[in-house]
């Protein structure tokens, strides 16, 4: 589904005065497709899975993006069988593209298979290695996993989310060249009630680290970090450093980013993966699901996204925020 049958086109989710660039730079984020090939139901309608995720790379195939950035979970709980689907669906995939792993992707203790370890996950996947710098464009993505806790497997018994020490030395001497950087990883720098307000916290895996992360970041003055991880787009700012949550493609409401980088600065838009029956199949399955679900599902009704961008850092003091989003965009 596309808004006006144009394969550009998308409401504006936010429109931001930094990062800019000299060479126009327009990236596809994807986040949290969580594909299976045998589940059903739940939240996360994972007998969608696969059509969300293929749909999604057959639109950003008539783009026209430099690169496209998936934001991790992949996979429903990172299974063999679960990653030969996302190979197939892949191999579509225009290049280049990078990806980190979310917390659904890596090992963990309760497994009984063998799920790809950080640096299988980066050979298949990305660059190879965690961190990186991939420069796209104009454009500096710089690459962090949060899921796996690093070569010790720091996180192999828990969900949440850290960036190693090390990873964090890393960052600091890297961020010190990075001409344009656009940080990118699967756990939230901010706590979604910084987004959104209320949110389930028993359904929530929180990164350990975020201070120290955000800190490096403001000293840098990273101008925007991408996230995944909680299915819900919103946004917050802290010490001047701007985080964007992309939505997941496998729940409400399924779609991914859009993100345009110019002179005059960033646009992100949304992407729609679904028609009204797909949507309205994803609202119920949310807000009849897990506590994570019913609280996505409570900030649609409560009109969280029905009046589009979120944030406008470039409207005129005159004209009010959203007001050149035609017919606020309707969930439900």
């Amino acid at each position: 589904m596309r808004w006006d049958g144009s394969p550009s086109a998308g409401p504006v989710l936010a429109r931001l005065a930094r990062p800019v660039s000299r060479t126009p730079t327009r990236l596809a984020v994807v986040s949290d497709p969580h594909v299976t090939p045998t589940g059903s139901g739940t939240w996360k309608v994972y007998h969608r899975t696969e059509t969300r995720l293929r749909t999604a790379v057959t639109t950003i195939t008539d783009l026209d993006v430099d690169a496209t950035v998936l934001l991790g979970d992949l996979t429903r709980d990172g299974r063999p069988s679960e990653y030969d689907v996302v190979d197939e669906i892949l191999a579509d995939l225009p290049a280049p593209w990078v990806s980190v792993p979310g917390n659904h992707d890596v090992p963990k203790q309760w497994d009984d298979y063998d799920a790809p370890t950080p640096d299988a996950f980066a050979d298949r996947y990305s660059t190879g290695e965690f961190p990186f710098v991939h420069r796209v464009g104009g454009v500096d993505i710089v690459g962090l996993d949060s899921a796996s806790g690093g070569p010790a497997l720091d996180l192999y018994d828990s969900h949440e989310g850290v960036i190693p020490d090390q990873h964090l030395r890393w960052l600091d001497e890297h961020l010190a060249d990075a001409t344009t950087p656009l940080v990118v990883l699967h756990h939230n720098l901010f706590h979604p009630r910084q987004h959104t307000g209320q949110f389930p916290d028993g359904d929530f895996y929180q990164l350990r680290n975020a201070s120290a992360l955000t800190e490096i970041l403001a000293t840098h003055r990273v101008p925007l970090v991408l996230s995944g991880h909680i299915h819900w787009s919103a946004t917050a700012v802290r010490d001047g450093v701007r985080e964007i949550i992309a939505p997941a493609t496998c729940s409400f409401p399924q779609s991914f980013l859009l993100v345009d980088i110019d002179r005059m600065g960033t646009t992100i838009r949304l992407v729609p993966l679904a028609g009204p029956k797909g949507i309205a199949e994803a609202y119920t399955l949310a807000s009849r699901g897990a506590a994570h679900g019913q609280g996505i599902a409570a900030h649609a009704d409560r009109g969280l996204l029905s009046s589009l961008p979120l944030v406008d850092e470039r409207t005129p003091p005159n004209r009010p925020v959203g007001s050149d989003v035609p017919g606020a965009v309707r969930w439900r």
